[in-house]
């Protein structure tokens, strides 16, 4: 029973099958509101033949009222089980308002706009929990027509639009507004911007004074909230459509993380991210820092002068050049000496006596040795402290007198 209707259970006499018969008076304070019945009767017409819209059957005339016949839904209104039995749990609202969202949707395919969408205008084809959702009572319906302003200030307090108080133009957007609100009584049973006056509840939906007390969502997932969240923004344009409802992934099923989680999930990654940007720069300086060690290394080498120029040569040089001069001086004596004195010498000739030999050799001797001991001696330059160069030229010497006597 509402303000200017009753909705009776009927039987059709011919098929003895149940129906649900409106009883809609035609004059409501002192107005006659015919036209605004058959609205309602347009609308169901358009609405035909859907599932998860009531069923229009038949119309009658009285001189008072206007009778509507639609199909009978046993399991009564929404509002009994989800305000009044609390019966709910978070996947019954999930599955219902997947069939209320496909109800939805095809009326705004069709432009119409509902705007009186809540628990009482909810049916279910049977009780609890295996009904089904029709959408009833398209009283304040209306075709939205491009171009044209809806300007009304209809529906329930509860769950009106802010752009309905504020008299500004309303579209589809609208319906979605008290489809948020609808959410939030069947996951709590609870209004959501009910305020202790009229006037209350409407400031709070204008101001959108929406809060989520754990009192009421501690077991609600954060997929449900987030959904709600999405529809009761005050912007029409920036709410949700029947569409994207459906897509949405707490009616598909699927996990919402909540903001918290992301955040700690962005947080790891970045921390991860940076972990591998440091181990990178570390790896990126020690390749640099053995390149450049490596180049140090090899600028040295090429710096450095080649074996044969170091003066720190173990034999050096000069004293080798001197050890082979020596060596020479010695060679020559004794090729001197050795060979050609028996040609140079007068007393090496084969016709002299042996006496005489001996006597010249004993002088030669001696002119050899007061030559090796002389101090002004070019071999000698440590006044008579000899050298291992120098003894050998001496040995040298004395080999090559020792080969003048062996010519003997």
């Amino acid at each position: 029973r509402g303000k200017f209707a009753v909705v009776k259970r009927c039987v059709n006499l011919q098929t003895n099958e149940e129906v649900a018969a409106k009883f809609i008076r035609k004059r409501r304070r002192g107005k006659n509101c015919r036209d605004q019945i058959l609205r309602e009767i347009v609308m169901l017409e358009l609405s035909r033949p859907h599932h998860r819209v009531v069923d229009l059957i038949e119309v009658f005339e009285s001189p008072t009222e206007m009778i509507l016949i639609t199909e009978y839904c046993s399991g009564g209104e929404l509002f009994h089980e989800c305000v009044i039995e609390e019966s709910f749990k978070e996947s019954d609202v999930v599955r219902l308002l997947g069939e209320i969202l496909e109800g939805v949707l095809f009326l705004h395919r069709k432009n119409i706009l509902h705007l009186d969408l809540k628990p009482q205008n909810i049916l279910l084809t049977k009780p609890f929990p295996e009904g089904n959702i029709k959408i009833c009572d398209l009283g304040l319906a209306c075709l939205v027509n491009d171009g044209e302003d809806i300007r009304e200030i209809v529906g329930t307090p509860d769950y009106v639009a802010p752009e309905v108080l504020s008299y500004e133009p309303l579209g589809l957007s609208t319906d979605m507004w008290s489809l948020g609100v609808l959410t939030y009584v069947m996951l709590s049973a609870c209004s959501p911007f009910d305020g202790e006056s009229k006037q209350e509840t409407y400031l709070n939906i204008s101001q959108v004074n929406l809060d989520f007390p754990d009192y009421l969502f501690e077991s609600i997932s954060y997929g449900a909230i987030d959904f709600m969240k999405n529809l009761l923004i005050k912007d029409p344009r920036c709410r949700m459509d029947a569409a994207q409802c459906l897509t949405h992934a707490w009616i598909k099923g699927e996990h919402v993380p909540h903001p918290i989680e992301s955040n700690q999930e962005e947080e790891e990654e970045e921390e991860e991210e940076e972990e591998e940007g440091e181990e990178k720069e570390v790896e990126e300086t020690d390749t640099k820092n053995n390149e450049d060690k490596q180049k140090e290394v090899n600028s040295v080498l090429q710096s450095q002068p080649s074996v044969e120029c170091e003066p720190s040569c173990d034999v050096p040089k000069p004293e080798q050049k001197t050890e082979d001069k020596h060596e020479k001086e010695c060679l020559i004596d004794k090729r001197d000496v050795g060979e050609n004195s028996k040609a140079e010498h007068p007393l090496l000739s084969e016709t002299a006596e042996g006496g005489a030999l001996k006597k010249h050799e004993k002088k030669l001797e001696a002119k050899d040795a007061s030559f090796i001991n002389n101090e002004n001696s070019p071999s000698n330059p440590l006044n008579g402290d000899f050298s291992e160069e120098d003894s050998g030229c001496v040995d040298s010497v004395n080999n090559g007198l020792t080969c003048i006597n062996d010519l003997d």
